[in-house]
């Protein structure tokens, strides 16, 4: 028996567990969101989004979301960028994974971008340089447990 009024829907009532359809802006801001503060590879970026979108937001049930999971883990390619289009288009459609893509993409882009236009402008300073030199044993050691 549901401890919930019989007008609230719970997790696994269809309301729930079926595309919802919900407004564009909030899918945008959502995903910007997550895109700038996502830093570990799909792991991270999956408990980053059950967290938001199966347990804050209630936009899926948990198992609804852990077989999106699955299913773009079988997929070829970035498998969290993947779930974040998929999770766009549970959510608005098609225009809901055009958003969520763009918005998930969108900051890692501008900062590489702007870290490719920084080292092409001021690489060859001598500051750089040694700024540049300090960071590759960071990134060996960031990379090194993966191997």
């Amino acid at each position: 028996m549901s401890m919930n009024s019989p007008n609230t829907p719970s997790i696994d009532s269809p309301a729930v567990t079926s595309p919802c359809r919900g407004p564009l802006l909030e899918i945008v801001v959502e995903f910007l969101r997550l895109g700038c503060l996502a830093f570990g590879g799909p792991p991270v970026h999956f408990a980053m989004m059950e967290e938001r979108f199966v347990r804050r937001r209630q936009w899926l049930s948990r198992e609804r979301f852990l077989d999106l999971m699955g299913a773009v883990n079988l997929l070829p390619g970035p498998s969290s960028t993947e779930l974040a289009i998929y999770l766009g288009e549970v959510r608005a459609g098609f225009l809901g994974l055009l958003l969520a893509g763009a918005a998930w993409i969108l900051p890692a882009a501008v900062m590489v971008a702007g870290l490719a236009w920084a080292y092409q402008k001021y690489g060859r300073l001598p500051q750089v340089e040694g700024i540049l030199f300090g960071i590759k044993p960071v990134v060996v050691a960031l990379i090194l447990p993966a191997l």
